[in-house]
């Protein structure tokens, strides 16, 4: 089957799973080239590397259309996995996540920059972190990701993901201080140009026991971006939507906003607000809320919300399910999670 034909009955096959509420699928947290087969991993013709789509329509929580790659969302990817406190020299690095300089300003004033000590749960800038290092406090996942000087918002260092087909590049921080509920905010850049690929990223995500579905993993900033020819070949390629979506040891489920964002190698923010006692979830680009997936269940309501209680762990960086060669390069900055509204501001 050639590449347009791959692309139409990738198409058809995720179209009908939305329109029959299919819940077979799931973006896993293990890679396609686990032990599974190689066909059901990428959701599509094994000779393709466009993969399937991995998406939720606009305004639905029906489940997106990956094929499972494991039977288990916790496990780390292959490649590095280690604690962020050394950088390339085998000095230690870092200050901790809720801390970021003790330098002074030319006044002699110390310069706290965007990460005073105490001010919020856990906030990392990145630029107390030697470039090829990891924070200390966050454990890495998967390869490459370090701290690099090339891009930054505030500070001089940023997180930089570097680009390989599919999987993950993350860091792994503690989220025991955040409660059943807070906001986060990160900011984030997708280099150009991006993969002609229909793919789900995810680049914030959240671990913990959902009230009814067991461990899972609750993605708060994540995305699916089209291929160059558009959904359903309508000629608006290249668009990426937002999602809510969650991925327990089964059927992944979600709920999707319409296809109106490019990235575009610019710096972004990007905020949720998340609770498990209402069971609701708001998301937020630039400032502007993306209302077409809040959520707002109620005390005890968890159909396609499932939202924990307590999380165990907060992920960031950069996992993409489907095959897109030859991968993405972005950046992370200014990441903080506090339990109030902490803004684009600062």
């Amino acid at each position: 089957m050639d590449r347009t034909g791959v692309r139409g009955a990738v198409r058809r096959a995720v179209a009908a799973a939305l329109v029959l509420g299919a819940a077979g699928a799931s973006c896993t947290s293990q890679p396609a080239t686990s032990g599974t087969d190689t066909q059901a991993s990428t959701g599509g013709d094994s000779g393709s590397s466009s993969g399937s789509e991995g998406t939720t329509s606009s305004g639905t929580s029906s489940a997106t259309t990956d094929a499972p790659t494991s039977s288990t969302s916790s496990g780390p990817g292959p490649g590095s996995s280690d604690t962020g406190t050394t950088g390339t020299t085998g000095e230690a690095t870092g200050t901790g996540s809720t801390s970021i300089s003790d330098t002074s300003t030319s006044t002699g004033e110390p310069d706290l920059g965007p990460c005073p000590p105490g001010k919020y749960l856990i906030c990392e800038s990145f630029d107390d972190t030697e470039v090829g290092a990891i924070p200390q406090g966050w454990v890495r996942h998967g390869d490459p990701i370090a701290v690099a000087d090339d891009a930054a918002v505030s500070g001089s260092h940023s997180l930089k993901m570097g680009p390989i087909p599919v999987w993950e590049r993350r860091i792994y921080h503690d989220a025991a201080a955040l409660g059943s509920g807070h906001w986060g905010r990160v900011r984030y850049k997708v280099a150009l140009p991006v993969p002609d690929a229909f793919v789900h990223s995810t680049i914030v995500a959240l671990y913990g026991k959902g009230p009814t579905t067991g461990d899972q993993e609750v993605r708060v900033v994540d995305t699916v971006k089209e291929d160059a020819d558009g959904w359903n070949n309508d000629g608006n390629g290249n668009h990426f939507q937002y999602l809510y979506n969650v991925q327990p040891n089964g059927p992944e489920f979600g709920k999707g906003s319409d296809y109106d964002w490019k990235f575009d190698d610019q710096w972004h923010c990007a905020e949720w607000h998340i609770d498990g006692p209402t069971q609701s979830y708001d998301f937020y680009i630039d400032g502007a809320i993306v209302e077409q997936i809040s959520i707002a269940n109620g005390p005890g309501n968890y159909a396609g919300s499932e939202i924990p209680d307590a999380f165990s762990e907060v992920r960031i960086g950069w996992v993409n399910y489907q095959e897109s060669p030859p991968g993405f390069t972005a950046w992370i900055d200014d990441v903080a999670l506090d339990d109030e509204r902490i803004g684009c501001q600062d």
